[in-house]
C-alpha cells in the first residue's frame, strides 16, 4: 500500500513524518509537491522530513519518495510531465512520472490549492473511485467545489474523508517543521452517495491498533472499498501521535462551523492589526467586530439548519430516502453566544500564536479569506441573511493581501531590472 500525501507544507510535513513512522517499511510513502519546490529542496542522499518540537531537538526520518505536481498535465500530459522535471537532476531523489494510481489521498494544501490539485491529479489518470481522499484543508467549501467540479456523477466519485486539524505547527525550510503546539484530528466519512453505508461501516470495522495499516487490511484488496479502510485504520494508528479520532458526520459538520466561525474572525483581524491572536482580547474595536460576525452568522446558521430539517423531513417520506440527504445539514445551529464563546477561547488558548492569514500576508502570499469569510457571505447570500460585518472585514483584507501582492511583484520586477542593469554593464 503507498500512501499519497499533497502539500510539503507545515501540516503534511508533520503528517508525512509521523505518518513514515507508523507504517511498516512495506508500505510506500510519497508526498507531491510543485516544480518551484522541488528546485528549492536540496537533498544530500534521500528525502527526509526533521521535525521539532519546542522541548525536543530535531529528528529526522526518511524512507519517503518526492512527486512532482505539475498542475500544466491536464493540457498537456506528455510535455507537463516533462517539463515537471526540468531542472532536476538524474541522481535526485524523486520519483519520476508517469506516477501510478492513488490509493489513499491526504490533501494538505491550502484551500485554495486543493480543487486545482484534484484537478491536475484527474487529468494525469491518478484517481478513480477506488481512490480515498482525506481533506485536511482550512475553512469550508473545498468538498462542494470539488464535488461539483469533477464528481456530480457519484459513480465516479471517490470515497471523501473529512477532517479538521488544531495542531500548530511551522515550517523553518521546506520538510522542516515545529510542531509548536499539539492538538488533534477529527475526521469523518462521508456518506457514500450510491446509498452503500452498510458496506462502508462493515469496511471500516474492525479499527486496527497494530502498527502494520497492511496487517490491520482484514478486507481482500479488490474489495470496493479497501483504500477507506486501510486509510480510516491509518489515521486510528495515529491516534497516540497525533489524538486523531473518528466522529459521525454532523458532529465534524457542527466542528467545522466553529471552527469556521472562529477563523472568520481571528485570522482577518490579526492579519489587519499585524498582531498576535491574544492581542484582539485588548481591542475594543476588534472585539466588536467578532460580536458582529457571530450575530450574523448565527442567524445564517439558524436558517439553513430550518431548512436542512425540512429537506431531510421530506426525504425521510419519500422513494430516495436518507440516503440522498446533504451529508453535511446542520442538526444544531450554534447560538450567537456560543460562536463568541468558542472565538474568545481559541483566541485565549492561542494568545502567543500568528495566524496562518497573517503569516500569509507577510509572505505576501495569497490568502484563504475566500473559504473563510467568503464562504459565510456565500451562505448568507443563499438563506437571505445581510452579513455586513463580515463582508466588509472580508473586503478590507482582500483589499490589503492585493496591495501587499502588488508589492511583492513590484520588489521582482524592480529585482529584474537590476539584474538587466548589471548584465548592460557587465558586457559593457
Amino acid at each position: 500500500m503507498r500512501f499519497h500525501i499533497c502539500g510539503g507544507g507545515s501540516i503534511g510535513s508533520l503528517l508525512g513524518w509521523h505518518v513514515r513512522h507508523v507504517i511498516p517499511p512495506s508500505d510506500a510513502l510519497s508526498v507531491i509537491i510543485k516544480p518551484y519546490q522541488l528546485k528549492q529542496l536540496k537533498f544530500p542522499r534521500s528525502p527526509s522530513i526533521s521535525l521539532r518540537t519546542l522541548r525536543e531537538p530535531s529528528r529526522t526520518v526518511g524512507g519517503f519518495q518526492v512527486e512532482v505536481l505539475d498542475e500544466r498535465l491536464k493540457e498537456f500530459p506528455d510535455i507537463g510531465a516533462q517539463k515537471a522535471m526540468e531542472g532536476v537532476r538524474p541522481n535526485d531523489p524523486v520519483t519520476h512520472p508517469p506516477y501510478g494510481h492513488i490509493l489513499s489521498l491526504f490533501i494538505t494544501t491550502k484551500a485554495q490549492a486543493a480543487a486545482p490539485a484534484i484537478d491536475a491529479l484527474l487529468s494525469a489518470n491518478r484517481i478513480s473511485p477506488a481512490t480515498t481522499v482525506v481533506l485536511m484543508t482550512n475553512g469550508m467549501g473545498v468538498y462542494e467545489q470539488i464535488v461539483e467540479s469533477f464528481f456530480k456523477d457519484p459513480e465516479t466519485r471517490p470515497q471523501f474523508v473529512l477532517a479538521t486539524n488544531t495542531h500548530g505547527a511551522s515550517l523553518k525550510g521546506w520538510f522542516d517543521v515545529v510542531h509548536a503546539a499539539k492538538g488533534q484530528i477529527n475526521y469523518a466519512v462521508v456518506p457514500d452517495p450510491l446509498g452503500r453505508d452498510q458496506e462502508i461501516d462493515k469496511a471500516l470495522r474492525p479499527k486496527s491498533t497494530t502498527k502494520s495499516s497492511s496487517a490491520a487490511t482484514t478486507l481482500s484488496t479488490q474489495h470496493t472499498f479497501s483504500s477507506l479502510h486501510q486509510t480510516v485504520s491509518l489515521l486510528d494508528t495515529l491516534s497516540p501521535r497525533l489524538n486523531t479520532k473518528l466522529e459521525t458526520i454532523h458532529h465534524l459538520h457542527h466542528r467545522l462551523i466553529l471552527k469556521l466561525i472562529t477563523n472568520c474572525c481571528i485570522n482577518p483581524l490579526t492579519a489587519l492589526n499585524d498582531c498576535k491572536n491574544g492581542d484582539l482580547l485588548d481591542d475594543d474595536g476588534s472585539l466588536r467586530t467578532i460580536r458582529e460576525i457571530c450575530k450574523e452568522a448565527a442567524e445564517v446558521l439558524k436558517r439553513k439548519s430550518a431548512e436542512d430539517e425540512e429537506e431531510m423531513m421530506v426525504l425521510a417520506q419519500s422513494e430516495s430516502g436518507p440516503s440522498m440527504a446533504n451529508p453535511l445539514s446542520l442538526i444544531r445551529a450554534p447560538s450567537a453566544e456560543e460562536l463568541e464563546e468558542e472565538v474568545l477561547r481559541v483566541a485565549r488558548l492561542t494568545a502567543e500564536n500568528y495566524s496562518s492569514m497573517l503569516q500569509d500576508v507577510r509572505k505576501r502570499k495569497p490568502t484563504e479569506i475566500e473559504y473563510l469569510n467568503g464562504h459565510l457571505t456565500r451562505l448568507g447570500q443563499l438563506y437571505g441573511v445581510v452579513t455586513q460585518a463580515n463582508d466588509a472585514l472580508a473586503e478590507i483584507l482582500r483589499q490589503k493581501s492585493i496591495q501587499t501582492m502588488q508589492g511583492n511583484c513590484l520588489i521582482a520586477s524592480r529585482r529584474r531590472v537590476s539584474l538587466n542593469t548589471d548584465d548592460r554593464t557587465a558586457a559593457g
